[in-house]
């Protein structure tokens, strides 16, 4: 199965399990239920969920078992998205060639869908099976998408702004936990649900780590913003390079089965949007 065809695979089982998670669109009050889904169902390529599972069966686990715990993944990328979008934060009128919540379904509804979508995926992850396994997972995510984590990032991210000159510290803060946490911690919900010694849940750590960063790099090029403020787009993408080899080696201990995270990897570091 080429890496496209699994993308595909895999996103259509995480789709139809959002859509049964989802409340219906004609549950009242039918307004907050239609902005979930519109946020939801968006054009969105499920990277963290299909990263997980992708993950969880490289290290012996059941796409069953991390089914539940990927899908919260999303929901929690998409509440990021919405009220990234809103024009206190980004001010985007346009995602994928879409009108954003806010500009859909006004402000005040594009920030209870947030809420209501990062609330729903915690009563997913309740749902996973092994409570052995609930426990050490909502900790580190909570930790990653809070103010240690995400939304920290997102607060220097604003800082930032309109400040003339930056330095590397200050935007691989900003990359690292802003972008890099959540795919960092979907890496480490598919070790936990496959149950990975302490070894490999560490080498699948620096593996996430090292995806998330080179993700936001390549997004630096793309937008020319962060890292290509204070260097070239060359030296951008030769740093992206670096991490992307040393993502790979992280995961050498899987011989043959890492060659699908190792596609993963290549994939973020040549996409073109």
């Amino acid at each position: 199965m080429t890496l496209k065809q699994y993308f595909d695979k895999n996103k259509k089982i995480v789709e139809e399990a959002l859509k049964n998670y989802l409340p219906k669109s004609t549950a009242y009050p039918k307004t907050i239920h239609q902005a979930m889904r519109y946020s939801v169902f968006n054009g969105g390529k499920r990277f963290r969920p299909i990263l997980a599972i992708a993950v969880c069966e490289a290290l012996g686990g059941k796409l069953k078992d991390v089914l539940p715990a990927a899908c919260a993944l999303e929901l929690i990328h998409c509440y990021s998205l919405v009220h990234d979008d809103l024009p206190c934060m980004d001010n985007d009128d346009y995602r994928r060639g879409k009108p954003t919540c806010h500009k859909r379904f006004g402000e005040a509804n594009a920030v209870l869908t947030g809420d209501a979508l990062l609330t729903i995926a915690f009563q997913i992850l309740s749902e996973v099976k092994d409570s052995k396994v609930v426990h050490k997972l909502l900790p580190l995510i909570t930790h990653a998408i809070g103010s240690m984590g995400m939304v920290g990032g997102q607060v220097v991210d604003k800082e930032l702004e309109n400040k003339e000159s930056l330095e590397l510290p200050e935007i691989s803060y900003v990359n690292i936990q802003k972008t890099g946490q959540l795919i960092r911690v979907s890496c480490l919900s598919g070790a936990l649900i496959a149950k990975a010694s302490k070894q490999h849940l560490k080498a699948m750590d620096d593996y996430g780590c090292h995806l998330g960063f080179t993700f936001q790099i390549v997004d630096d090029i793309l937008d020319s913003d962060g890292f290509t403020r204070i260097m070239s787009r060359h030296e951008a993408f030769n740093e992206a390079s670096s991490v992307t080899v040393k993502a790979k080696k992280s995961i050498q201990f899987l011989n043959s089965k890492s060659k699908r995270l190792a596609e993963i990897a290549d994939l973020i570091l040549n996409r073109k949007k």
